[in-house]
């Protein structure tokens, strides 16, 4: 079963990127999940839907705690009916076939956040979606590391 996670990363990054388990870049989870499917079938899902929902600013809010007793500190992401959008396309292609752990934390509970890492987004601060990344959470069957498998674009080149 292939465990993956769609993202908007606050800076872009290049299809192919591994990185440590530990060292996340800043980013927003659009949807988690697991399944059966290759991570080409995934892609296919995502190829008509992504691209035209993407290309839209969103405001970063107040911190918060996230997690288990509230030991994972993260920026909340202001309400924004275009990322509210992008969730609920990215859960549609999906279709019911997959697996979301956490669920109680989708559709009208999704609470987009941006958890801090090395660095971290303020109060105030606001940031352009103009890519959603596929991201295998076990690359070779290793839970230390984490892999791009696809970007999606505003332009044309989303490889």
């Amino acid at each position: 079963m292939g465990v993956y996670v769609l993202v908007a990363f606050v800076v872009p990054v290049q299809a192919g990127l591994v990185f440590s388990r530990a060292s996340w870049p800043l980013h927003i989870t659009l949807a988690r999940f697991d399944t059966r499917e290759t991570a080409d079938d995934v892609r296919a899902r995502f190829d008509h839907v992504l691209p035209t929902q993407l290309g839209f600013d969103v405001r970063i809010g107040s911190d918060a705690q996230f997690g288990r007793n509230g030991s994972v500190p993260v920026s909340l992401v202001e309400p924004e009916p275009a990322l509210q959008r992008l969730h609920a396309a990215a859960l549609e292609a999906l279709g019911p076939q997959v697996h979301l752990p956490g669920a109680q934390h989708n559709r009208s509970n999704y609470r987009p956040h941006v958890t801090h890492a090395e660095t971290r987004l303020l109060p105030g601060d606001q940031i352009r979606i103009r890519q959603a990344a596929l991201v295998d959470l076990r690359p070779d069957n290793d839970p230390r590391l984490r892999r791009v498998v696809a970007i999606w674009g505003t332009d044309s080149d989303t490889e």
